[in-house]
């Protein structure tokens, strides 16, 4: 096999292009799954501070019926988020399990030699 040419970052850390191209699918997968845990973790977070606010809203409403109206939709839009982010983890769990993948450690395959 030759190599043409090899260029190391002295900035990024020393794991991250060391590992030839045997360890590129597999940081890739777990690229992907940190992505994708990065990005249940910000709506379940997000979900919960919309709930927060409505709350807020319900609290200063002052008997307002329309304020009262605006703070319970944004309580049952924020539930229904919740649920959304939940279901979304849970059917995500559910085929990698079926398909028998490790989701923290997603396999990427590739072309052989």
């Amino acid at each position: 096999m030759h190599q043409l040419a090899q260029i190391i970052n002295p900035v990024l850390p020393g794991a991250l292009g060391s590992g030839g191209k045997e360890a590129g699918p597999p940081i890739i997968g777990s690229l992907i799954s940190s992505i994708v845990g990065v990005f249940l973790i910000l709506a379940f977070i997000s979900a919960l501070l919309y709930m927060f606010l409505g709350g807020l809203d319900w609290v200063t409403s002052a008997g307002d019926k329309a304020k009262l109206q605006s703070a319970r939709d944004k309580i049952t839009n924020a539930l229904i988020g919740l649920v959304v982010v939940g279901a979304s983890w849970a059917v995500m769990m559910i085929v990698s399990n079926f398909l028998g993948l490790d989701f923290p450690n997603l396999p990427i395959p590739t072309i052989g030699n």
